[in-house]
Parts: structure tokens; C-alpha cells; sequence
């Protein structure tokens, strides 16, 4: 079977746009974890416009967004050296940036929209179950990151992987750099990043197969938060549930539901299930629950109870998931299911799988 997957790097102009909005999402639920929050953020050269809805308490100001988005920035790596540098950005707001109340406290326990959530948990360990591409991808986009210092590459940057079955085919590699950079630099950081990833024939690496890629990041492109939310997930081998994650609080269904699904896709794989394992949750605006809750295990449909008892219900979500302890920034950069999470780590017993082993015959 043959598998694509892309990543990028923080300081892509999207990924830069979703850290920004997940610093005020994590702003905001450091003042109250009910916190409701749905806001978006696009930029371009060095204008960022940040809009939508920031409700908690004590309520957040303008001047504490445009320190999240300078913040951000440095963050990213932008600076002295790789422009825009953060303090000459300009931020134009047009968000309601309103008071926590108790009746609106109440209401955080249901959905405020409607969603589609899908976990996937496959593959093997060593790729953390997940699609093989997808997980090599986000391992080539770290190991670019890494060597930025080494060779004194930009902030931005991306990745794009193609295999067949575990098989690596080609690799192209987009790498941001000064006007004046020594091209062979580049080839000697590609070389790295293909030797890391076990791959000894440079004739399937691609380096700015596009051209020079000296006007980078917000230079080069415009952003807007969201539009990686193929890359947040599992890339383009597993489908994709409904909206995108950066900019909302934990109590909303969109972000809660898309982990919660991962969270029991990998307990069924984890008990034994099955090799693949698909989870899809189905929310309406205003339950408590999800409507819809359908399990795959290797391409056939089964019975959802084989998890175990499981209850999906917003406040348990957040509560059983520690949702209230996670900095959603630090995995702003497409990093959900590549590193440990409360989402991911969970233990199986013994005990638990022959129970449920029993039940499903």
C-alpha cells in the first residue's frame, strides 16, 4: 500500500497562526478551566489579525493578546536574525473578549455545536500506531528543527513523505535560508535527516525541488489557524472528522471528542481487539453525550461495548483525560498523537482484556 503524509514547521505561517491561538486558549483556561473560547488567527508579512470569542475570568485584554502573539513568535524563532521580528508585528483584533459567568459555567457540560470525531490507533508501536508516513514525516520535520542551529537554517520549513508499505520511496525536503547560504549546506542537512530516518539513497531526497526558499515564513506565505488539521491528525491515509482543533477550549466537542476517539482507538488495539482500529463519535448540538458512536476494528464494524463501559460525556472527558492540566500550545505544532499525552498513556490489565475478550466471543 502506498502512503503519502506532510509536516511542517513552527514557523510555517499556519502553524504559527494555530500556536498563537492555542497560547490564548491556554491563557484563558489558566484563569478559569471552563473557560469558553473559539477564536481564529491569519497573518501575513507582519500583520496578524486575531478574531472571535474569548469568555473566561478574570477577562483577557488586548494587550494581553498581542504579548501571546510576540510570544508566539519568538517561540516559532523569529528574532534578530529571521524576520519578522516580534516586536514589530502588528496585531488588529476584532474579538469579544468577555466575562466567565455562572449561567454560562452551567451550559459548558453540553455542546455548544454539532461534530464529527474520529480516532484511529494502527500500525505498530514503534510508530506509535499510527500511519507509517504520517509518523516518519513528523520525525524528519523534528530532526529539521533540531539542525537549525547546526546550520543556520529558517523557521519555516516542511516535509513531505511517500512510502510503500514501510518502504521509504522519496522524500522532499522544503528548507528555509538566507540568500547568501551555501547551498551545500542544505544537502548535508538533508543527508542528515535521511540518514536518521534509515534511508541511505540520496537519489529518493528531494532538497527545494521549488526553487530557493529564501523568503520564508510570513515573507513568503499567508497563514490562518486550522488549515493543517490533516496533518494534526493522521494524516491523509485515515479520514478526517469535522472542524479543526487550534483556537478552542477542552470543553469543546470538536477538540474533546477528536482526543477522547483517539483515546479508545488505541484501547482497542491495546486489548487486543484487532491490528486497526477506528472510532467515530457523533455529537448534536446540545448532548450530553455523543449520538453516534461507531467502532471498526480491521475494517469491520463492532460492538461498541467491547471497550468497556466508557463514559463520553464532556465534563468526564476532560476530567479522565486531565484536560485541565495540558498546555494545547505545546502541541500546536502538529504533535497530538507523535509524543506522550494523557490521551495516549494508558495501561490495559490483564484482567480487563480476558473480561472483554469473554464478551465479544
Amino acid at each position: 500500500m502506498k502512503t503519502i503524509a506532510e509536516f511542517v514547521l513552527p514557523g510555517h505561517p499556519d502553524k504559527l497562526c494555530d500556536r498563537i491561538a492555542d497560547k490564548i486558549v491556554d491563557e484563558a483556561c489558566r484563569r478559569d478551566p471552563l473557560s469558553l473560547v473559539g477564536v481564529e488567527v491569519a497573518l501575513h508579512q507582519q500583520i496578524v489579525f486575531v478574531t472571535g470569542c474569548v469568555t473566561t475570568s478574570p477577562p483577557m485584554t488586548e494587550n494581553d493578546i498581542v504579548e501571546i502573539v510576540q510570544e508566539s513568535f519568538r517561540d516559532a524563532g523569529y528574532g534578530e536574525i529571521w524576520s519578522p521580528h516580534p516586536n514589530e508585528v502588528q496585531v488588529s483584533q476584532d474579538l469579544r473578549l468577555e466575562t466567565l459567568d455562572d449561567d454560562l459555567r452551567q451550559l459548558r457540560t453540553i455542546a455548544d455545536d454539532q461534530a464529527i470525531c474520529i480516532g484511529y490507533a494502527g500500525g505498530n508501536v514503534q510508530d506509535r500506531y499510527l500511519p507509517r508516513a504520517h509518523r516518519l514525516a513528523y520525525l524528519a520535520g523534528q530532526k529539521m528543527k533540531e539542525l537549525r542551529k547546526v546550520y543556520d537554517t529558517g523557521p519555516d520549513g516542511k516535509v513531505i513523505i511517500s512510502c510503500q508499505d514501510d518502504n521509504v520511496e522519496q522524500i522532499s525536503l522544503s528548507i528555509h535560508h538566507h540568500p547568501e547560504q551555501d547551498r551545500r549546506d542544505l544537502f548535508r542537512l538533508a543527508k542528515e535527516i535521511a540518514e536518521y530516518l534509515g534511508v541511505c539513497d540520496m537519489n529518493k531526497i528531494s532538497v527545494n525541488g521549488g526553487g530557493d526558499f529564501d523568503v520564508g515564513g510570513p515573507w513568503g506565505d499567508n497563514g490562518l489557524s486550522g488549515k493543517k488539521l490533516v496533518l494534526d491528525a493522521y494524516g491523509p491515509s485515515v479520514p478526517i472528522g469535522g472542524g479543526a482543533w487550534s483556537g478552542k477550549d477542552p470543553h469543546k466537542i470538536d477538540r474533546s471528542g477528536g482526543l477522547f476517539a483517539r483515546y479508545l482507538a488505541l484501547r482497542a488495539v491495546r486489548l487486543g481487539l484487532g491490528q486497526e482500529a477506528l472510532v467515530t463519535l457523533g455529537w448534536h448540538p446540545g448532548d450530553a453525550q455523543p449520538s453516534v458512536q461507531v467502532l471498526q476494528i480491521d475494517g469491520r464494524e463492532r460492538d461498541f461495548r467491547l471497550l468497556g463501559m466508557q463514559n463520553a460525556s464532556i465534563s468526564s472527558v476532560w476530567r479522565q483525560l486531565k484536560l485541565g492540566s495540558v498546555q494545547f500550545a505545546d502541541y500546536a505544532d502538529g504533535s497530538w498523537f507523535q509524543k506522550d499525552a494523557p490521551w495516549d498513556l494508558q495501561e490495559v490489565s490483564i484482567e480487563e482484556k480476558m473480561a472483554l475478550q469473554n464478551i465479544a466471543g
